[in-house]
């Protein structure tokens, strides 16, 4: 009998850890990404899909078919993209921003930057991260959302993508959000395990 208990919980236990891990991975969404392989030179609007373009360095742009984005600040400028994702936040959920070096040595500065706001008053841009890393360093940048951002209007986020030293070059950037699922969610999910491991048993 204490056999037949053990291999129950067990049982119980595999499952719902495996429900759980699905219900998660069905939460974690790229939400954009670019090779920047453009059929045009400098299609950041109309092929990368990316909301704003600003050049006002000594220059930005992507030749096509070279699948590289390449871009110099110059002394007081910026050379950066802009991608403003337009779901709605939730406290808990992660933002992720992710990028392939090309000058991945030290002399090269890249940015990562992610801007929270209401999703239509610009005034109400609030940096949350703002890394600017050397290309032989470069790292995953993240921020959790909290509930204060979210009571605060703070609903959307846009992603910021920049080369903040010298004439970089980058590959492809990939920018994601994990979802952290309702309690009801969960809940619900794990009665349902529950049941169906009771059925079996009957």
């Amino acid at each position: 009998m204490k056999n037949t208990k053990n291999a129950y919980t067990m049982k119980l236990t595999q499952t719902l850890l495996a429900l759980t891990a699905t219900l998660s991975a069905a939460n974690a969404a790229i939400v954009f990404t670019d090779s920047f392989d453009y059929t045009v030179d400098n299609a950041f609007l109309a092929e990368g899909g990316w909301t704003t373009v600003i050049d006002t360095g000594s220059g930005l742009g992507a030749n096509s078919s070279t699948g590289v984005m390449w871009g110099n600040p110059g002394a007081t400028g910026e050379s950066a993209l802009e991608y403003n994702y337009t779901t709605t936040l939730a406290a808990g959920d992660v933002i992720s921003m992710d990028a392939t070096i090309v000058r991945n040595t030290s002399g090269y500065i890249y940015g990562k930057e992610i801007i929270l706001w209401d999703g239509a008053d610009s005034g109400t841009r609030v940096s949350k991260v703002d890394d600017s890393q050397a290309g032989n360093i470069v790292t995953t940048t993240s921020y959790t959302v909290t509930q204060d951002d979210i009571n605060a209007g703070l609903t959307q986020v846009i992603f910021k993508y920049s080369h903040d030293g010298n004439w970089g070059e980058t590959a492809d950037v990939t920018f994601d959000i994990v979802s952290v699922p309702e309690p009801t969610s969960t809940a619900l999910l794990g009665l349902g395990g529950l049941a169906l491991i009771l059925r079996r048993r009957r």
